[in-house]
């Protein structure tokens, strides 16, 4: 999963003037391993992102998660600039176990707060719904399921792309 992240990090340009980047995993709850402000160019947040330890928890708390991207992450006091798009591109390999209602009002928090989400499903384990997916989407188009890991790679661009026409509503 880091690996694709640097996939889709290799097609940004990174520094304090133009995308800024923050990583957050999540498992039973959700960790800010950084924020938009600590890294200005693409290989040391690539360096940090490498050494992000899979958390190997069986649970799936996707609205800790996108509650952390919200109050934690998208904030001015973490890097956040107010006339840039807010884009989260959301990986995950199974559906949540905390109750979909509780996730999808954390997705309709973060959107309304102008987070876009762009969900991208593994389902490697059979254990992803993607009607969870389409509903904390920022749009429906957005949301990207391949069948193992091995496929992140040939989707990296396509994020990539995603991300850098935010700015557009595309």
């Amino acid at each position: 999963m880091t690996s694709f992240v640097n996939l889709v990090l290799d097609s940004l340009t990174i520094s304090q003037t133009y995308l800024r980047v923050s990583f957050v995993s999540y498992g039973n709850t959700a960790s800010v391993q950084f924020r938009l402000s600590e890294y200005n160019d693409r290989e040391a947040a690539k360096r940090r992102i490498t050494g992000i330890s899979y958390l190997g928890h069986s649970t799936n708390n996707l609205a800790d998660a996108l509650n952390a991207l919200r109050n934690q992450v998208f904030q001015s006091s973490a890097g956040a600039r107010s006339m840039t798009p807010w884009v989260a591109v959301i990986v995950t390999d199974r559906s949540p176990t905390v109750p979909s209602q509780q996730t999808v009002s954390a997705a309709n928090q973060a959107r309304a707060a102008g987070i876009q989400i762009i969900p991208v499903g593994v389902s490697i384990s059979g254990q992803l719904n993607r009607n969870i997916l389409n509903q904390i989407a920022y749009r429906q188009e957005r949301v990207t399921i391949v069948s193992d890991y091995s496929q992140l790679s040939g989707i990296a661009s396509q994020i990539a792309g995603w991300i850098c026409n935010s700015h557009l509503g595309e």
